[in-house]
């Protein structure tokens, strides 16, 4: 085997991987993220549709099944990358989609909350295998000095995927429904459709990645060892800010992901809207602030490096503290001002996530780095968990936009933060 890897276009890859493992990369890249994405979205129709959930309900019942999402994902993948280092990446990958294929399958027979969450919890499995999965496959397959690039070209085609996935998913219904279905086989027709979608990409990474195990990692540290060092870390305030960071950035995605759609949809059926018409009026407003997310990535990319980490977070954090505020102000959330409001929600959603990332990415001393990373990730759930809860109260008890409210009050704090911290260190240099 070469001791260099192939080279196609600008991306340089590691010793091993051929154009067909790469080319299956990109496919499972533009389905990955937007197939777990679409779990939340497709939920507005079918409490409103279906189960018929009032409304005053339907927060408190979101919000709960994205925190049994994010559990059961926490505690899978925590096995996740020894499974995959013994048996291999791709069969833990295949294995995911196929997983999350059953669940989409299961989750429109679903007559009461408690089988959501027992099929919220079965597709919480398949999402934690192709997560950290594809996470996996880029690092094992980008060439060391060529990281970066491989890391920009799956995180656009994530973007993409996910707008053109949801947009499309979240109109199945109301498709369905004007060929004459009724809204309990439109639900079924949409979510089976899906199911069947995750079968693409199953065979794609079952057949087309790179067959075997990977080169086996250093011994882990035991789980208390890695805490004891991540939290010893945060004695240094840019860790600790890294860390709020990951709470408040993923904390923020948790809410778009899953109350954005159901805001809209309650609106929509509020106007004298149908439950299909209203999800899919919903879904270019999701789709176009995928879009500016995956743009705008492209411009901080390309200054973020220019700047202090700690000040390129600050100013990150107040556009999505700004962002996120303005959106829970709407009062006509399908209304024109949407457009603007759901382009400026992306820009706030990317700016916070890349900066957090950026930050972290340099705090992690090269000793330390995997605990500094863990407990960051730690944090990011954390952040979810509370998020999804406080939203879902927020959503029944005072209006459908106020989870937009709270984060981006915890934004506009952080950012705050962010800038006292880069006061001080910068008076110590």
């Amino acid at each position: 085997m070469s001791s260099t890897g192939l080279r196609i276009g600008t991306w340089e890859l590691a010793p091993g991987v051929t154009r067909g493992h790469f080319n299956s990369l990109l496919v499972a890249s533009f389905f990955t993220i937007g197939l777990m994405t679409l779990v939340g979205n497709l939920q507005p129709y079918f409490f409103n549709a279906v189960l018929q959930v009032p409304i005053a309900e339907q927060g408190r019942l979101g919000g709960n099944l994205a925190a049994v999402n994010e559990i059961v994902f926490l505690i899978v993948a925590s096995f996740i990358g020894a499974a995959s280092d013994k048996v291999g990446r791709r069969s833990i990958y295949a294995l995911g989609f196929a997983i999350m294929a059953a669940a989409y399958a299961l989750y429109p027979l679903a007559t009461r909350e408690a089988e959501l969450h027992v099929y919220r919890a079965l597709f919480a499995v398949g999402a934690a295998c192709v997560s950290a999965m594809i996470a996996a496959i880029i690092a094992d397959y980008a060439a060391e000095n060529a990281r970066g690039k491989l890391v920009g070209i799956c995180f656009f085609l994530n973007g993409i995927g996910v707008a053109t996935l949801v947009l499309f998913g979240g109109r199945l219904p109301q498709m369905v429904e004007a060929l004459g279905g009724d809204p309990i086989w439109a639900a079924r027709c949409a979510y089976w459709t899906v199911a069947a979608a995750c079968l693409l990409p199953m065979l794609v990474v079952g057949f087309g990645l790179q067959p075997g195990s990977p080169a086996l990692l250093e011994k882990k540290e035991p789980l208390l060892t890695t805490l004891r060092v991540g939290i010893t870390a945060a004695r240094d305030s840019r860790v600790l800010l890294a860390y709020f960071s990951a709470m408040v950035s993923r904390g923020d995605l948790a809410v778009l992901s899953t109350f954005f759609l159901l805001w809209l949809t309650a609106h929509g059926i509020g106007r004298g809207i149908s439950a299909a018409d209203a999800q899919a009026a919903g879904t270019k407003f999701f789709a176009l602030a995928q879009v500016f997310a995956t743009f705008w990535a492209l411009v901080v990319i390309a200054f973020i490096d220019k700047l202090d980490r700690v000040l390129a977070l600050a100013l990150a954090m107040v556009i999505a503290a700004a962002s996120y505020i303005a959106i829970g102000l709407i009062e006509d959330p399908l209304g024109t001002n949407m457009y603007y409001a759901s382009a400026f929600m992306g820009i706030g959603e990317m700016s916070g996530i890349l900066a957090s990332q950026s930050l972290v990415g340099q705090v992690a001393e090269s000793r330390s780095r995997g605990a500094i990373i863990g407990v960051f990730s730690m944090f990011g759930a954390a952040g979810i968990l509370l998020a999804t809860f406080f939203g879902g109260i927020l959503f029944d008890a005072w209006r459908p936009s106020a989870p937009y409210l709270l984060v981006g009050a915890g934004d506009a704090v952080l950012a705050l933060f962010a800038f006292h911290v880069y006061l001080k260190t910068r008076e110590r240099r």
